[in-house]
């Protein structure tokens, strides 16, 4: 697997798969899996692009939640579920106050992919103005599929890194790794 954190790495073709994957939980899983398989199919490489951390702690500093995973241990789960390059952009005020079309363009310039996948709630650009259906509708202009993944429920609950961090808050480890598909003895977060 490629690592990037500026931009020296480009593609011809690819699948993108976008997230901040804070944990990579059954959620993250589902979509990097979808993704794997998209990258198959059209024989290109899969793109990961995330962020070096989470945008709240530039957008509202005091509402930044703690990372799940450390990012070594990211980038592990993100190459055991098949991503042949992970991004790992900045997180920049630039970035923050882009426009969804800008972010759009970029992405495609830079990876043109063949197809992006989201998960159901993702959301980018200035105020996180982009939705679902913003990239869908860009990916016609652009020439590219976009795949949405649904949300991932397991007993009920909506499988998020949100919830994770509440079950770990209230020191139920079992139920964290119920969601997280794995043991999490040893891993460090932060």
């Amino acid at each position: 697997m490629r690592i990037c954190t500026d931009d020296s790495i480009q593609t011809e073709a690819s699948v993108l798969a976008l997230g901040m994957f804070d944990g990579v939980h059954l959620g993250h899983q589902a979509l990097l899996k979808q993704a794997r398989a998209l990258a198959d199919k059209y024989h290109v490489p899969l793109v990961v692009m995330t962020f070096d951390r989470h945008p709240l702690s530039l957008i509202a500093p005091a509402m930044a939640p703690p990372m799940l995973t450390s990012p070594g241990e990211r980038l592990r789960l993100l190459e055991a579920l098949g991503a042949d390059i992970v991004c790992v952009s900045p997180f920049t005020e630039e970035l923050r106050d882009m426009a969804p079309e800008a972010f759009v363009k970029l992405l495609h310039d830079r990876w043109q992919p063949r197809a992006v996948v989201i998960g159901y709630n993702y959301n980018f650009g200035r105020h996180g103005a982009g939705r679902p259906d913003t990239m869908r509708a860009l990916s016609k202009a652009f020439g590219f599929e976009t795949v949405v993944v649904p949300e991932v429920r397991l007993h009920g609950e909506t499988v998020s890194s949100t919830r994770v961090r509440q079950l770990l808050a209230a020191g139920d480890t079992a139920g964290a790794e119920a969601l997280l598909g794995r043991s999490i003895a040893g891993e460090k977060h932060q």
